[in-house]
């Protein structure tokens, strides 16, 4: 009896690639998890603006009351022009050295540093320029107290600038009232 021809054994064949269906299912979930992730990342990212608009504000109070004693001359923090009541900074602010001491500053004085312009959404309001004198201190002989605040939001902060020159930074719940 003759045997049989020997057949070899092969193993099951693996296809490469995927499915349609299998890329179907993870299309899906990938738009599943931003549609989850997106109104998160962009409050992520409005909060960050607020959040640097009041440490650009405060590091710019430092350094006018930093060179005001270095360089034994007024220097003034002042809006930029643009601004509207209520967002009086809007268009950015700047720090300028009073070099003829007349407490205003004119064109031709040396400008320390210049901040851009807020985004539309935000808020930066106060009772304008701040005058710091050659010993540090503010020209006023009381608080002046600035708000940041983001459209839409409740939260913000406030730069309190005391007549020492110091700022303390603080949070707030009532910017929109």
């Amino acid at each position: 009896m003759k045997s049989p021809p020997h057949v070899p054994i092969t193993a099951p064949r693996l296809s490469a690639g995927f499915t349609l269906v299998e890329l179907a299912v993870v299309l899906a979930v990938i738009v599943v998890v931003f549609s989850i992730a997106a109104p998160a990342m962009s409050e992520f990212t409005a909060n960050n603006q607020v959040v640097s608009t009041r440490s650009s504000f405060s590091a710019a109070v430092a350094l006018a009351r930093s060179e005001a004693v270095k360089r034994s001359r007024q220097v003034i923090v002042q809006p930029l022009s643009g601004g509207s009541t209520g967002n009086e900074f809007a268009a950015g602010w700047e720090v300028v050295i009073d070099e003829d001491g007349d407490g205003a500053a004119g064109d031709t004085e040396a400008r320390v540093r210049r901040y851009p312009a807020l985004p539309a959404a935000l808020s930066l309001s106060g009772p304008g320029a701040l005058l710091f004198r050659t010993s540090g201190a503010l020209g006023s002989a009381s608080d002046r107290v600035y708000t940041v605040c983001r459209s839409g939001s409740p939260r913000g902060y406030t730069v309190t600038v005391t007549p020492s020159g110091l700022a303390d930074v603080a949070n707030v719940d009532d910017c929109g009232s």
